[in-house]
């Protein structure tokens, strides 16, 4: 679709893929291209992800890394309370976990309340390597928002928040990593 369709309102709905038939056609092409900026911004954090890792250890996976960011926000965290936080299964977790304490980053120990469960947190290997992230910009996804004003920032996390109420799959309910 051409920017002359765009504003003009584009195709009806049912000409645009992806689209339900009955959505008024100006509001389908407005889907269309939120969906394209949605998929653009998907590929440029899967590309922040995978840099700011390897920034932190050349052997970081991209899951290591926001399993870091996780047990950094927390102090601590139960690996199970991680996988939900991230929304991957716990064998996700176990696997990342083997590798994050090979690499140095992560400790783990027992619950003080129940020995059965892993309390992880960060070495000091890890915590330097996520302080030394931050100080690069932290996320380099959201470094371009500085330049924001304030009254567009908060517009943009009410239509984030918006997006993320519409639907269960969409959103997940933020989980306690300790109790």
């Amino acid at each position: 679709m051409t920017d002359v369709d765009r504003s003009a309102g584009g195709d009806a709905a049912g000409d645009t893929p992806g689209v339900d038939p009955g959505v008024a056609p100006g509001i389908a092409a407005g889907i269309a291209e939120v969906e394209e900026q949605m998929t653009a911004l998907a590929a440029r954090i899967r590309a922040t992800t995978r840099e700011a890792a390897a920034a932190i250890h050349p052997d970081l996976p991209p899951i290591g890394y926001k399993m870091l960011r996780v047990i950094r926000r927390c102090g601590t965290a139960h690996a199970s309370a991680v996988a939900d936080q991230l929304g991957v299964d716990r064998s996700v977790v176990s696997r990342q976990l083997r590798q994050l304490q090979d690499l140095g980053l992560v400790e783990v120990g027992a619950d003080a309340q129940d020995g059965r469960v892993r309390v992880l947190a960060l070495t000091n290997a890890g915590r330097a390597g996520v302080e030394a992230d931050d100080a690069q910009g932290g996320s380099r996804l959201i470094r371009g928002l500085g330049e924001w004003s304030r009254a567009d920032l908060d517009a943009f996390a009410g239509y984030l928040a918006r997006l993320n109420a519409g639907g269960e799959a969409v959103a997940r309910t933020p989980v306690a990593l300790i109790p």
